[in-house]
């Protein structure tokens, strides 16, 4: 069943994909995810096997803290540029908004593609400001990934072209894996502003506590794997010459997230977690997943959409339905 599923929910995406790119396309993949949380390097894992899969040429990759105006320009020229999707699109998280901003604001000739995302703006007067700025773009496509962020961007976005498309995460290569007995349950939860207090959910096993994040040895070599952005950020003139090896450190970067985030979730066989892909990577492996939603919901969002589809994940509205879900996952693991 999560095979079928997976497999499903990569040709919807592709679908909707091929419809921006042609075989032999040179394109740009922008704004990668150059920091610990392994949620987003799942997401970028899936957007570089689409675009492997649909054949295009990625002849220039950045993050926004390095990002490069002129080598964009002279590597891709009038190519398509493709923005990382996930859960940034906002005034949450301005980093990454600013960043796309900038990009459609300097870039008007390029038709760019914003790779699915979920909608969170607490202040409407900046959703206002972002949906002029979008509307000035003669060719910009936004890709929502929940129905409530797609209905948002199509009353907010007509200037634009808006479509439905799957979160990019399910089109990683992610091997199944159910071992795990260290405990009965990891307890993967947000301690960020998408919190919503979960960590007090009690249950009745025993179990670890995570966030996404590095520490000892692998933050270690994280910094040694980032040392480019560092000296590229430090010194924007050496951008051009350290653009192989800024490749290679974003390359490194993903993996290295998703290794530990894998590592993390094989401690046990039981996954409980507020965090949206946390549960769709502990699902892809073949973990039995209880998921509760986030502060601006994008979990029950993904879920109702197509997480749903996966006969080991849950949903829970409450600690309480979420604390039975396990319990009744740990039965049934024991027994």
């Amino acid at each position: 069943m999560t095979r079928k599923t997976i497999d499903a929910i990569r040709e919807e995406t592709l679908a909707v994909l091929r419809t921006h790119a042609a075989p032999g396309d040179r394109v740009a993949h922008l704004d990668f995810p150059n920091h610990y949380n392994a949620g987003d390097s799942l997401i970028y894992a899936g957007e570089v096997e689409y675009l492997k899969r649909l054949n295009v040429h990625v002849d220039y990759v950045s993050d926004p803290f390095t990002h490069n105006h002129a080598l964009l320009e002279e590597r891709i020229g009038d190519g398509t540029l493709f923005l990382q999707g996930g859960g940034n699109f906002g005034d949450r998280w301005p980093i990454d908004q600013k960043f796309r901003e900038t990009i459609v604001a300097r870039f008007p000739r390029n038709k760019i593609v914003c790779l699915p995302q979920s909608i969170d703006f607490a202040d409407t007067d900046a959703l206002t400001r972002t949906a002029a700025l979008y509307a000035q773009h003669p060719d910009l496509t936004l890709m929502l990934r929940e129905k409530r962020s797609y209905e948002l961007a199509l009353a907010h976005f007509p200037s634009n072209r808006v479509e439905y498309c799957p979160d990019m995460a399910f089109g990683a290569d992610i091997a199944r894996s159910t071992e795990g007995s260290a405990v009965d349950v990891v307890k993967l939860l947000r301690a960020d502003s998408e919190s919503l207090g979960h960590a007090a959910v009690n249950i009745d096993a025993s179990s670890v506590h995570y966030d996404w994040g590095l520490r000892g040895t692998d933050l270690a070599i994280s910094t040694a794997v980032m040392l480019p952005t560092l000296i590229a950020q430090r010194f924007p003139r050496t951008n051009r010459l350290l653009y192989p090896a800024l490749l290679r450190s974003y390359e490194q970067t993903a993996k290295l997230n998703l290794r530990v985030a894998q590592r993390i979730l094989n401690l046990a066989p039981i996954v409980l977690t507020d965090r949206l892909h946390a549960a769709v990577l502990a699902a892809m492996m073949g973990k039995r997943v209880v998921a509760m939603d986030n502060a601006n919901k994008k979990v029950s969002g993904i879920y109702d959409a197509y997480l749903h589809r996966f006969d080991n994940v849950h949903y829970a509205s409450n600690s309480d339905e979420a604390a039975e879900l396990v319990r009744q996952a740990v039965s049934d693991c024991r027994g």
